[in-house]
């Protein structure tokens, strides 16, 4: 009889301590090894795994078939990934995973395409009628017509959150790379939702935490918040995705009195935040493990910590 395939592993943990800890916890409840991986050999994540190894980028065209093998030699059950460049490699080789009995907490190659543009994540908001700010590519604009738009925020089209810039005037905007777009500054406060989307699509949690400080575009601090207009708006967002599974974030600014939302990111995966959601109940690592390993059916879950706080700081890990 041939063995189950049961582990577990983290793609692209890098430095994510805290998930790859979280991780470890749910397979460790299953009796089974935490796998993680990265480009680099020395990051902290392979310290706190059961199992590490080295993984070309998916951008290579050694990483598909270097990935099929090392998750068919482990008998590796389920593939979480966490790295934005990763989606869309992942979104495809998918099925040729399943077909190995690997299952893969990734979205449709439709959701993540949509996500990963940007321009297309504003387009698809618009269309389902979800607030978001005017989304602008720099290259086909005309720019003199947005002079009077400034401060405006300029970030690259498909790459993640991190990488922004706040462009004040029209000098600043001629350094913005044509392939760029461009977005008027939101106001209010800075939430992140995470969200928990079953096999189904169905979106059983939804747990928003306002960014309170903001290093490297990572969140070091922040607290969950219980606001019912953002929480309803991102699970219609969630709905709306063709094929959307697992764990997605979606970033917002939510503004009081009068109440406004603006939608400004989806992001099809664990976010950097994703530790604060754990430790407030929303179980997301586990629940995956429920329904891809267990073969478990869950339901929807609302009873989470509402005002818990997350500070972070650095911490050291030392090796020979």
């Amino acid at each position: 009889m041939t063995a189950p395939r049961n582990g577990l592993l983290l793609l692209s943990s890098g430095s994510k301590a805290a998930i790859t800890r979280i991780a470890k916890t749910a397979a460790g409840k299953r009796g089974i090894a935490l796998h993680a991986s990265d480009v680099a050999e020395n990051v902290p994540s392979r310290h706190f795994a059961d199992h590490f190894t080295a993984l070309p980028p998916s951008c290579s065209p050694r990483w598909e078939a270097t990935l099929l093998d090392y998750c068919s030699r482990n008998r590796i059950g389920l593939v979480i990934p966490t790295r934005h460049a990763d989606l869309p490699k992942l979104a495809q080789l998918r099925p040729k995973l399943e077909a190995n009995g690997t299952a893969v907490a990734v979205s449709s190659p439709e959701t993540v395409s949509l996500c990963v543009n940007k321009l297309e994540t504003a387009r698809h908001l618009r269309s389902i009628g979800a607030p978001t700010p005017e989304t602008w590519l720099k290259r086909s604009l005309d720019l003199q017509s947005i002079a009077l738009a400034f401060p405006l925020i300029a970030k690259p089209s498909d790459g993640a959150a991190s990488t922004i810039q706040r462009i004040e005037n029209q000098a600043q905007l001629s350094d913005v790379p044509d392939d760029w777009i461009l977005q008027p500054v939101a106001h209010g406060s800075e939430y992140t939702v995470n969200l928990y989307l079953d096999r189904h699509g169905e979106a059983l949690c939804a747990i928003p935490h306002r960014r309170l400080a903001v290093e490297s575009g990572e969140v070091v601090q922040a607290r969950t918040e219980r606001i019912e207009a953002l929480i309803e708006l991102c699970r219609n967002v969630a709905r709306s995705l063709p094929q959307a599974r697992g764990i997605i974030n979606i970033q917002a600014f939510h503004q009081p009195g009068p109440e406004t939302i603006e939608i400004i990111e989806i992001n099809p995966r664990i976010g950097g935040g994703y530790p604060l959601c754990d430790a407030a109940k929303g179980h997301y690592i586990e629940w995956l493990c429920r329904e891809y390993l267990d073969g478990s059916e869950l339901s929807p879950f609302d009873q989470w910590t509402e005002q818990l706080l997350m500070m972070r700081y650095r911490d050291a890990i030392f090796s020979l």
